[in-house]
């Protein structure tokens, strides 16, 4: 029996409509000179391996409600259904997501070699977002190439 967890072809605008209102919301964020905060649950807040309190209500900024939306919208695009999804195009989305995953994990050995601190967090909080965006761009222009007779 085959598998397919792709959701349907509609998901492909609900996801474009979300994605466009993370990247809005993004650059406000970075814009602003002080993000504001609001009181979350939060499981563990504090040093891991120190200090830390379990099961608290925790001070998070804009950016912890943004990057959520952002990777949903990215996962809609991402994983909708072509309008004719065969076999080629399954082969098109797993080539680039091998793609991507080699890209990803470039750029986490260099951000982890090249960046400190909360720069560093910030670089690793980036690493899904810019994984599913590589593989969305990946992915359409194999797909545009192979629907213009340039597949090779």
């Amino acid at each position: 029996m085959k598998k397919n967890y792709l959701f349907s072809n509609s998901f492909k605008l609900v996801g474009l409509a979300i994605t466009a209102i993370a990247f809005v919301a993004l650059i406000i964020w970075a814009c602003l000179e002080n993000s504001p905060e609001f009181k979350m649950p939060a499981v563990i807040e504090g040093d891991l391996l120190g200090d830390c309190d379990y099961f608290c209500i925790a001070d998070c900024g804009l950016i912890t409600f943004i990057i959520p939306i952002l990777i949903t919208g990215l996962v809609f695009i991402g994983f909708s259904k072509e309008k004719i999804e065969d076999e080629f195009v399954m082969s098109i989305r797993e080539q680039s997501l091998v793609w991507a995953t080699y890209c990803a994990a470039i750029l986490l050995v260099i951000f982890t070699l090249t960046i400190y601190s909360w720069s560093y967090l910030y670089a690793i909080y980036s690493i899904f977002p810019l994984f599913l965006i590589l593989f969305i761009i990946k992915f359409r222009i194999e797909l545009r190439k192979a629907n213009k007779g340039g597949a090779q």
